[in-house]
């Protein structure tokens, strides 16, 4: 099989329920869904074996986004809504179609920067509650050709 890659956008990113959905694509210059997994240490037993220790995953929304100070923008909507639970959509190539969907935390973003003149951005970290959902892309990344017209 051919290697196939992916560029990040044109995609969208909306947090809230359906028909009051907030789309921050705009702000967002990167965002990645990232797992982690917890695993126990194995146990031995009398016989010499090793019983395996339990594995559990969580994930995260993260990736960095320009701060917008606005009323309506995504630094007044996390810092009013810190710790609230929000659905979420997120479709890292429109025209791929493929999405991951579910719950996230809101948690406040920093306001700020580090360089006076250069615009302000702030790292994101959303942990999802329970497994987010991975709609794989129908597109097949190729086109089909039109038959050539024969000579008449």
């Amino acid at each position: 099989m051919p290697a196939k890659t992916n560029k990040l956008g044109p995609g969208t990113l909306t947090i809230g329920a359906t028909g009051t959905e907030v789309d921050f694509s705009c702000q967002v210059t990167a965002a990645h869904v990232d797992w982690t997994a917890d695993a126990e240490d194995p146990v031995q037993v009398l016989c010499g074996e090793s019983v395996p220790g339990a594995r559990t995953y969580s994930a995260v929304l993260a990736g960095t986004l320009f701060q917008d100070l606005d009323a309506a923008g995504i630094v007044a909507f996390s810092w009013a809504n810190k710790g609230q639970q929000f659905p979420f959509v997120f479709t890292p190539v429109t025209a791929d179609a493929a999405t991951v969907t579910g719950d996230l935390i809101v948690d406040p973003l920093s306001i700020g920067g580090d360089e006076a003149g250069s615009n302000m951005t702030s790292d994101y970290e959303f942990a999802i509650v329970g497994d987010p959902v991975f709609t794989p892309s129908t597109a097949t990344g190729l086109e089909a050709e039109a038959p050539a017209a024969e000579a008449a």
